[in-house]
């Protein structure tokens, strides 16, 4: 599972992409235009990672980050 999101307003540009592999929820994230930065979390099953990745996407949307495709 990938899901990439991206905010713009008149004082930022970024992106938040989330991936789930398993156990593990990597996110990569940044400014528009630029490489970017990625976190690992490693939880204890894979409907753990899966909860995990729904209740950050939830987060993302109420912050007004808008699902994109890639």
């Amino acid at each position: 599972m990938g899901r990439y999101f991206e905010f713009k307003d008149k004082e930022s540009s970024k992106f938040w992409d989330i991936t789930v592999a398993g156990k593990k929820v990597t996110i990569h994230y940044g400014k528009i235009g630029t490489v970017g930065q990625n976190t690992v979390k490693e939880l204890v099953t894979s409907a753990e990672a899966n909860t995990h990745a729904e209740k950050v996407i939830g987060e993302k949307i109420k912050k007004g980050y808008k699902e994109k495709k890639k």
